[in-house]
This record gives structure tokens, sequence and C-alpha cells, in this order.
């Protein structure tokens, strides 16, 4: 028995990387989606040095921001504090 393949073959070694391919694709996909705990960004409900969410790049009205998780108020502020651009 001939176990060689003649013509249009998919080795053993590209079926594992396009699995390992696919897998890192939908780790990504996932780690993309999920947002800072509150606690580890030292987010507080006050504004501090007159930076407030309202203001900051991530924040999302009325309540949520693009990189923290939970509800966010307008006047909150924390560490990943951004100027929104104009």
């Amino acid at each position: 028995m001939n176990n060689r393949c003649e013509g249009n073959c998919v080795s053993r070694r590209a079926v594992l990387l396009a699995a390992g391919a696919t897998s890192l694709i939908a780790l990504t996909a996932s780690e993309a989606e999920a947002k800072i705990a509150q606690a580890a960004v030292k987010y507080q409900q006050e504004p501090k040095d007159g930076k407030q969410c309202d203001g900051c790049n991530f924040f999302i009205a009325p309540n949520a921001c693009k990189q923290v998780d939970g509800e966010i108020v307008p006047t909150g502020y924390c560490l990943l504090w951004v100027k929104k651009a104009s």
C-alpha cells in the first residue's frame, strides 16, 4: 500500500496549522470583546483633576465604556482616561 499522494494533497502539517490559526483567531475575537474590571482601572464615580468619563474617548453615552466593564457614570473617572478627539 502506497501512502504517497499524487496531485492535490493536503499535508497533516497544513491541517494542523490551519486548525491552530482558526483557534487563535477565535481567541483573539473573544479577547477583543472582554472588558477590564472597574477595580483594575480604579474607576470612581467622581471626576478627577477636571477629567471625567463623558470627556473620554472610550465613553459610550449614556452609561458605558469601550474598555471598562459595567455601568459607567458620565461624571466618573478611571486610569484609562483619554481626552475625546474633537
